[in-house]
């Protein structure tokens, strides 16, 4: 199909500000074969109000508006209309804060028409702040780059999240798991790194191609999650949870030396978050989390890469506060 279709998926809430620069932006798409799935759970009209005119005129955007979701409600809606879908070739998830730049989904469909094996394709992006300034730009390489899906799922575990965002990445819908998103067959399994894990289960099924220039842009303010002092330290949990995942799979990380190699990898950046925290004087549940796993890796390391730590019964539970909101983690 030379014109294949692209689902394109947009969770709201209480930022119209910024949902109206992401929604126009795709709606400015140069590639014009899109439909737009929105679900707002936001506590006003707002974001209602501006829409309702664009759903008069452009029969490709289906608006839903759920007032009594939270973050993961909404985000788990937008999941089930995914795996609804049977028209959509592709899917490109952006959050409300963030920006595609205009020949994005056009360029990212091309690359995967001239590529059948690729089941990912990714690019460089932008920083921006909350007035769309650009802070700085997030590349890797300086020309298109086609990857192996095995080396480009071990890359992560070693340079962490080199891929991206949910806004950056398109994806072929026949390689998400049963269409949903998730690296193992638990619901919600992976509630702050959704975003890698979805990448590691796409890459066990095809090839990874990065785009040098870049195509979108990330915003970053004081209300996104990440600015929450538990969410990085919650992404680390998740990440080693994706490494022994990985290795008891024997998915990316097929040898010891391949565990070592990202076991390793993933200490630095946890004792940069823990030093962090210490520093900040921040204590928190999670925190304590983090510090066990990190002890347990370190004990698995020096025994036969046996890993003791029950990461389903030991995991914390615990609500975090964004824009007086009560949400549970997710990426955004």
């Amino acid at each position: 199909m030379d014109n294949p279709k692209v689902l394109v998926l947009i969770p709201t809430y209480n930022r119209l500000n910024f949902f109206k620069v992401a929604f126009e932006s795709v709606l400015n798409q140069t590639y014009k074969n899109l439909k737009i799935i929105i679900s707002d759970d936001s506590t006003n009209e707002d974001t209602a109000n501006f829409i309702k005119p664009y759903l008069e005129k452009f029969p490709n955007i289906t608006y839903f508006r759920n007032p009594g979701f939270n973050a993961d409600d909404n985000w788990n809606f937008l999941r089930q209309q995914q795996i609804n879908d049977t028209e959509c070739e592709f899917v490109n998830w952006i959050m409300d804060d963030d920006v595609w730049l205009p020949k994005k989904i056009e360029i990212m469909v091309n690359l995967f028409l001239n590529h059948p094996s690729v089941s990912l394709v990714t690019s460089a992006r932008h920083m921006i702040d909350s007035e769309g300034k650009i802070i700085r730009t997030l590349s890797r390489g300086n020309q298109i780059t086609k990857i192996p899906g095995n080396n480009a799922g071990k890359s992560i575990f070693i340079a962490d999240n080199y891929i991206g965002e949910p806004t950056t990445a398109l994806i072929r819908k026949s390689c998400l798991r049963n269409g949903d998103i998730c690296f193992t067959d638990e619901e919600k399994g992976f509630n702050s790194l959704v975003d890698v894990s979805t990448w590691l289960s796409v890459l066990s099924r095809g090839d990874l191609i990065i785009y040098p220039e870049p195509l979108s842009a990330l915003r970053v303010h004081n209300i996104r999650g990440s600015a929450i002092p538990d969410v990085p330290i919650m992404w680390q949990i998740d990440y080693c949870r994706l490494l022994w995942e990985s290795w008891s799979k024997k998915i990316f990380l097929k040898t010891e030396d391949d565990l070592r190699e990202a076991i390793l990898a993933w200490f630095i950046r946890a004792s940069n978050i823990m030093l962090k925290a210490h520093r900040e004087k921040h204590k928190s549940a999670v925190l304590s989390e983090l510090e066990i796993v990190f002890a347990e890796t370190a004990k698995a390391l020096s025994n036969n890469y046996e890993m003791n730590y029950n990461f389903k019964s030991q995991r914390v539970s615990f609500e975090i506060v964004v824009d007086r909101k009560s949400t549970r983690l997710n990426s955004s």
